[in-house]
């Protein structure tokens, strides 16, 4: 059966249409190129209006590599389960896979429905699958509002999804959309400060001095780390764009490595950022655990408590 991640980009739909376009294209090349620096095939494509990707790697392999990701706020594995859309022939499938089959648990169903309707609206299309899974297996029970599991369905007009397990993605926005931040890395909270800059958008330049541990660790996050981004002038001509702020190091040590007119650092001076102004320790050991595994350690993992 052919296999699909879907990736939900989250913040991205929230920008304009413009805006989203340019800033789906850097993701797209973003995750092209670190594909190649992890080794992993990578075919982008759709279903329906969803963006996906497929791939020849292991599941391992493309969702470690999806995980790392900025600008994707979720991955949702998706296998073709049936090129029938039946819904008692698709119940049936959706059981053969669950190997709780015969134990006593709740479940809920919900359909998302791609192109024309032809005979299924969502919910009486989940209806019906919800009753033939209950007609096959009858120590099943619906619960519509916390089920023990879910089943999640794509259905098109030829064929039906199964969704996996959802996967939290690292969120944020692509690397270089948000211009460049100089970083002197040093240390692990100039390392995870310069994550936190990158996670906003901005494409990380590295300092010489630098300790290479670090910065090979945020490479893993940014395949185009340390490379200036170009900007179109007032003549359309394109010119290497001029970081906007520092990480790690002084306003006056972050000039003194740039070239540009006196104009310019009146008009636009450098920002100095502090992204971990008022982060516990905790929260600093549960970053640093998810740069380095974001798949198995969210970047937030008690975000209720944090926000509130």
């Amino acid at each position: 059966m052919q296999k699909a991640w879907i990736l939900r980009y989250g913040e991205l739909g929230l920008k304009s249409r413009i805006v989203r376009r340019q800033f789906q294209s850097g993701l797209a090349n973003n995750m092209e190129n670190l594909a190649i620096q992890y080794g992993v095939s990578l075919a982008p494509g759709r279903i329906g209006s969803m963006e996906v990707v497929t791939s020849n790697s292991t599941a391992n392999e493309v969702e470690n590599l999806l995980s790392h990701i900025l600008g994707v706020v979720a991955i949702d594995p998706a296998n073709v389960i049936s090129e029938d859309i039946d819904p008692e022939i698709v119940a049936k499938l959706i059981l053969e896979k669950d190997e709780m089959r015969g134990q006593k648990r709740t479940f809920g169903v919900r359909t998302k429905r791609l192109g024309p309707k032809g005979g299924f609206k969502s919910q009486e299309y989940s209806a019906q699958i919800g009753h033939h899974m209950v007609v096959n297996d009858p120590s099943l029970s619906v619960n519509l509002r916390e089920p023990d599991v879910w089943v999640r369905l794509v259905l098109q007009p030829n064929r039906v999804w199964l969704l996996g397990e959802r996967i939290q993605g690292a969120g944020g926005l692509p690397p270089g959309v948000q211009g460049d931040v100089l970083c002197k890395v040093t240390d692990e909270d100039s390392m995870l400060s310069s994550f936190l800059v990158m996670r906003r958008g901005s494409r990380l330049i590295p300092t010489k001095e630098s300790e290479n541990e670090f910065v090979e660790i945020l490479k893993t996050w940014d395949p185009y780390l340390g490379r200036n981004s170009n900007v179109r002038d007032l003549n359309g001509k394109m010119r290497r764009r001029h970081p906007w702020g520092v990480v790690g190091l002084s306003v006056e040590e972050g000039e003194s490595l740039i070239e540009r007119n006196e104009s310019e650092v009146k008009t636009v001076p450098l920002s100095t950022l502090e992204p971990l102004c008022a982060w516990t320790d905790l929260e600093k050991e549960n970053l640093s655990k998810h740069i380095r595994d974001p798949i198995n350690f969210l970047c937030m993992p008690n975000l209720d408590t944090w926000v509130s």
